[in-house]
């Protein structure tokens, strides 16, 4: 991931937190679960692309599967911390409803 793509996801992420909490009264933590889970699940998706010989490996670099393997254990790994925070602290969850 380039710089570029990085700020410009960082930025989406934020822009759907806030506006997901001003125009619907979504909670902060609510909204970023569900960035995560979506974010995780779209990798998962997508995963066997990443298979040498498939769409986006075709020279069968070992590595480029073994990194997205990577990228996609830590992405369910930042899933799994959201929820676990939010449902351990319920208070997180009146941050940014709206009402």
């Amino acid at each position: 991931m380039t710089l570029n793509n990085a700020i410009y996801s960082t930025l989406f992420i934020v822009a759907v937190t806030i506006g997901l909490s001003f125009f619907a009264g979504v909670a902060y933590a609510y909204t970023l679960c569900g960035l995560a889970a979506l974010i995780a699940v779209g990798h998962l998706i997508t995963l066997d692309d990443d298979m040498p010989d498939e769409w986006s490996n075709p020279e069968g670099d070992k590595s480029v599967w073994h990194s997205s393997l990577v990228v996609l254990a830590t992405k369910l790994l930042v899933f799994v911390v959201f929820v676990i925070v939010t449902l351990s602290f319920p208070s997180i969850a009146k941050y940014g409803a709206w009402s």
